[in-house]
């Protein structure tokens, strides 16, 4: 199935081809006639896709037919089963929320969406509803969800259609994802794993109408934590009570029967068959959420890597889309162990620090900045992997973390922050790496510096922004703009110089890459920003430069800028 628009089609696929073969052409000397070993697509996050869910990101908001909503339903029955089957001791929480449930019953209409179901309880006891844990909260919306069948008698599913796509960015990092698929290979494959999820089965739908591509064969793995500890304990037979204690869900298998049916079959061929079907396949991807429940389906408890763990690090072709990039940091890099970030904000880094996580799938549910010491799948060994990466502002909480590492002299200097609908692009083979950037926005390394002032409190970072199309080198355990993409930048443009001010809430929005952008455009040495009791002033050093990549709105490479925090 052809998968772009007939007007947008020889456009589209023009700048795909170019952007897919001016790679491999400033590898080819390097590789000697061979093909990459492996390819890794590290999405950002924000893959903007159109689907029966998400109608927003179609062309003139089409909404095009299939599941457009979860279902929900109160009645005497869920509502026992949920008094029944409650799972915490806190029974004045079961109490009240029966006691609520009842109240919302006799307001409600047959069915709801989980917003009116939301708002129905808000009306009712607003206070109540909030003072829920996490488990409490996701069993009951589990319970009070109801199957959607069609006439047929088969289930309603999230139907995805990227030839509709409104961001013709988000259509090229697929087709470079077909593309590279299709690289020595007369029949790819992809398997797409979406264990970020809190609920894997619901996120099946639509990664693999993502991934339907033209003469590749896409299929959903339904490896689960659920699946992992029930294939490694021969309890295939568990399945249903391991995803409440395993992932915290309930009545999944009454939702999508054949996604819990799939599973179940995986299951009982047993860990041989599971490892021999990811061996067999060209790719795997990785879906967004929380990189630490990807984790639990690629190592134990007890931090050891699955049986089917190495035959996924192994792909020819590795996709991940935020959670799913972040979970590919890990491994040996030339410093030593590379970790995993978990959580927090860069406001939060600054005043906190960072924080170690001890359990190897631990999760952290507060604002501060957490790491998970042991690292993720391992592709990605050159440092530690960000994602939403300008339009969350995460440069200095990724700094930060940088800083707490390298008190331990065996860990890695440098972190990638991937902006949102926006790929970094990791070519790997033996005569050689190299990296480029695909899609919309743009890539930033951060190096720790390690010239923090004790006496003034002052950190220091360097700040490299490589906008897409930008080719970087790695040698010397560096990371440089290539000089291939320096000759062929454009010619700087005359715009006046940034105001003399200081640019207020500076780690808000992307504000942080704004000011830097400008500085790259205006070729400004200096600029100072300010967020609470933090000052952040940048500055060029004799290792700086600019280069104006593309006219894109977020164009300019900027390489070593100098960030100093400090607070006042």
């Amino acid at each position: 199935m052809e998968r772009i628009n007939l007007p947008n089609k020889r456009l589209v696929k023009s700048r795909i081809i170019t952007a897919f073969y001016s790679i491999l052409i400033a590898f080819s000397l390097q590789l000697s006639a061979k093909e990459p070993s492996q390819t890794l697509v590290l999405v950002g996050g924000a893959l903007t896709t159109c689907a029966s869910l998400s109608p927003e990101n179609c062309e003139k908001n089409t909404q095009i037919s299939g599941k457009t909503h979860n279902v929900f339903a109160l009645s005497h029955t869920k509502i026992s089963q949920i008094k029944q089957q409650w799972p915490s001791k806190n029974s004045q929480a079961k109490n009240n929320t029966i006691k609520n449930l009842a109240t919302m019953q006799a307001k409600s209409s047959p069915t709801l969406s989980k917003k009116e179901l939301l708002w129905l309880w808000r009306d009712i006891d607003s206070k109540q509803l909030n003072s829920l844990s996490d488990q409490e909260y996701n069993f009951v919306i589990d319970m009070l969800e109801v199957a959607q069948i069609q006439s047929d008698n088969k289930r309603l599913k999230e139907q995805v259609n990227t030839a509709l796509n409104s961001e013709s960015a988000a259509t090229e990092i697929l087709q470079f994802i077909s593309g590279s698929l299709k690289v020595n290979n007369s029949n790819p494959s992809i398997l797409a794993i979406t264990a970020s999820s809190r609920d894997p089965y619901e996120s099946a739908d639509f990664y693999e109408g993502l991934l339907s591509f033209p003469n590749v064969n896409s299929q959903w793995l339904a490896l689960t934590p659920a699946l992992a500890k029930a294939i490694t304990t021969n309890k295939c037979d568990d399945l249903t009570t391991l995803r409440h204690s395993e992932m915290g869900l309930y009545q999944r298998e009454h939702i999508y029967p054949d996604r819990t049916q799939a599973e179940y079959k995986l299951c009982k061929k047993g860990t041989d068959a599971l490892v021999e079907l990811i061996k067999n396949s060209t790719g795997v991807m990785f879906n967004g959420g929380d990189q630490s429940l990807t984790r639990k389906v690629l190592f134990d408890e007890n931090n050891q890597p699955y049986p089917w763990t190495k035959a996924l690090q192994s792909r020819p072709v590795i996709v991940g889309t935020s959670a799913g990039t972040a979970v590919q940091s890990g491994g040996q890099a030339h410093a030593g162990n590379v970790v995993m970030i978990t959580n927090g904000t860069s406001l939060s880094a600054l005043k906190e620090g960072a924080q170690a996580i001890d359990a190897p799938s631990e999760r952290s549910n507060s604002d501060s900045l957490t790491y998970n010491r042991f690292g993720g799948l391992g592709t990605f060994s050159y440092g530690v992997l960000d994602t939403h990466f300008s339009e969350r502002n995460r440069t200095l909480r990724l700094g930060t973390l940088l800083d707490d590492l390298s008190a331990n002299q065996d860990q890695p200097t440098f972190g990638f922050g991937v902006d949102e609908t926006t790929a970094l692009v990791v070519i790997k083979s033996e005569a050689g790496n190299l990296m480029t950037v695909i899609g919309k926005n743009g890539v930033v390394m951060v190096k720790s510096t390690e010239q923090a002032q004790a006496e003034t409190k002052t950190k220091t970072y360097s700040y490299s922004y490589w906008p897409v199309g930008s080719v970087i080198d790695i040698k010397n355990n560096d990371f440089t703009l290539s000089q291939r993409s320096i000759s062929q930048a454009l010619p700087a443009i005359k715009i006046p110089p940034l105001p003399v001010q200081r640019f207020g809430s500076i780690l808000t929005d992307a504000k942080l890459r704004s000011l830097t952008q400008a500085m790259c455009l205006s070729q400004e040495q200096t600029a100072v920003g300010q967020q609470d009791e933090f000052i952040i002033s940048l500055s060029t050093t004799p290792e700086s430069a600019y280069h104006r990549i593309s006219a894109a709105q977020y164009g300019c490479a900027v390489s070593n800028l100098e960030i100093a925090v400090s607070t006042f």
